[in-house]
């Protein structure tokens, strides 16, 4: 049931869908999903997983909202740290959130993160967002007062000598910057750390790497052809805010 009172039920694949595909909001598709899951599969963005757990509360029986949940992965490593979590993925595509309830089990809504979210008032302990838009005001509705909004953003070098040569698009400038100014008027950064190493990556890693991510909807960076191997660095920040 919706904050309006509103109940739906979950069809087959075993989520609800509240996008109206009337509005042309689709989504990543599942070729971007599926190369996206063959790349984190193969443990390149463990670590990144790694710090988001470790960053989370340890209390049981939480709440958690996923927002923008792709392909499931990082919820499913929160869940295998904290089992007793009751999660909810929410992503507007349905692809993805179909993938997220088969990969863990979750509940799961398709739904449109600028629109008002399918939760009650002050019902999440944990809002999740990794590497994906948030909607300040409605991530604030839903948690509870002593929640947190666990936010992973890329660092400037973030893969960085795939975007030098073109196949990836680009970072926003001062982004820790940007990111604190859009959450000010709703939440106060509690903590936040940097992660930095490299990886080797071969000639699939790194076609499935330009092909999942915003990167993915460009066909002109697809058609680009693809080096044997690299050495890419990864980058992120992960920053942990409370309401008010």
């Amino acid at each position: 049931m919706c904050s309006s009172g509103h109940s739906f039920d979950a069809n087959k694949r075993g989520y609800l869908n509240l996008v109206d595909r009337t509005r042309g909001i689709t989504g990543d598709t599942r070729e971007i999903l599926e190369a996206r899951d063959a790349f984190l599969r193969a443990g390149h963005y463990s670590p990144v997983a790694g710090l988001i757990t470790d960053m989370l509360p340890d209390d049981a029986g939480r709440s958690i909202l996923d927002s923008g949940c792709g392909t499931g992965y990082y919820l499913a490593r929160v869940l295998e740290a904290r089992p007793d979590w009751q999660p909810l993925a929410l992503d507007v595509s349905a692809d993805a959130v179909a993938m997220t309830v088969r990969s863990t089990g979750s509940a799961g809504v398709v739904s449109d993160v600028w629109r008002p979210l399918p939760v009650r008032d002050a019902r999440a302990d944990v809002v999740l967002c990794v590497f994906a838009p948030r909607n300040p005001d409605e991530f604030a509705r839903v948690l509870r007062t002593d929640g947190r909004l666990v936010v992973v953003t890329p660092a400037a070098d973030h893969l960085a000598q795939l975007r030098a040569s073109g196949r990836l698009i680009g970072i926003q400038p001062d982004k820790l910057a940007h990111l604190d100014a859009s959450l000010s008027e709703r939440f106060a950064l509690v903590e936040r750390r940097s992660l930095g190493y490299d990886v080797e990556l071969g000639e699939s890693d790194i076609r499935n790497l330009a092909g999942m991510g915003p990167s993915g909807h460009h066909a002109a960076l697809n058609d680009l052809e693809h080096p044997e191997s690299a050495t890419v660095t990864v980058a992120v920040d992960v920053s942990v805010y409370s309401p008010g």
